[in-house]
This record gives structure tokens, sequence and C-alpha cells, in this order.
């Protein structure tokens, strides 16, 4: 066979994919047993190109089996399989912590630690000046500092 023809489908490699992916074997050693069989791929690529979807819906069966078996069990209060199922399709995780904190006074007076800082000890607000001073100063049209 040239390197310019097609390979054909077969239905009894097609078999063999499907049996293989159905027991756990891996791909590489999929392919490398069906090398007997006449029309066999000898390349990945080409092994995917024409038993790549033989492989998907199998997968996605053995995939949907387990997963419907998981969250079964989950729902009937198994905690492992509910953990397994809450990791992989849920985003939680244990060591993950949110700290909800209620807000106690409104955020709109609420003063800053260094503010509250100063009052404490004493000492103004610091001020920009229209004159630029950052300190403090005396001229009434002034702002807060951000």
């Amino acid at each position: 066979m040239s390197i310019t023809d097609k390979l054909p489908y077969s239905n009894m490699i097609a078999k063999r994919v499907r049996e293989g992916i159905r027991k756990g074997v891996a791909v590489k050693d999929i392919l490398g047993s069906i090398q007997k069989y006449q029309h066999a791929p000898s390349s990945t690529a080409t092994f995917y190109k024409l038993y790549g979807e033989d492989i998907s819906e199998e997968k996605a069966a053995i995939v949907g089996a387990v997963g419907d078996v998981v969250i079964s069990q989950a729902l009937s209060g198994d905690f492992k399989a509910a953990e397994l199922f809450l990791r992989s399709k849920g985003g939680w995780s244990p060591t993950t912590t949110i700290n909800e904190v209620e807000q106690l006074e409104d955020p709109d007076t609420d003063e800053s630690a260094i503010d509250s800082l100063m009052t404490l000890l004493g000492k103004k607000d610091r001020t920009i000046c229209e004159c630029g001073s950052e300190e403090v100063c005396n001229c009434t049209s002034t702002k807060r500092a951000s």
C-alpha cells in the first residue's frame, strides 16, 4: 500500500479498540495490539483519525456509568462518594475557607485603622491644602488626603 492510499475503517479493529477502552487498556497499547490486523494504522494520528470516535464514545460511557454510581452513593449518604463528587465537580476543597465577616458599621462612615489611630494619638487628620502643603495647615480651604 502506498503512502497516498487511505486506510479504510475496519469494524474488526473498532471492536478491539472499544474492547480495550472498556477494559482500561492504554491507547498506545491498543494501537500496538491491533498491528496484526490488515489495514491497522501505524501512527497515532491515523489511529485517532479512524477510531477516535470509538475511543471517545467508550470513554464517555465508562465515565457516565462510574459517575452514576458515585452520584447515587453520594445521594444515599456515602461521605467518601459525596466528597469525591464535590471535589471533582463542585469546586469544593476542605482546605479552602471563606471567612464571612459581618459589617457592623456603615462602610461610608467607617474609619480606616490609620484614621482611628491618629485620632487616638490626638493627631489631626492629614490634609492637603490648596497651597500644596501636606502638613496641618491653617488655611480654610483644605481637603482630606487620600
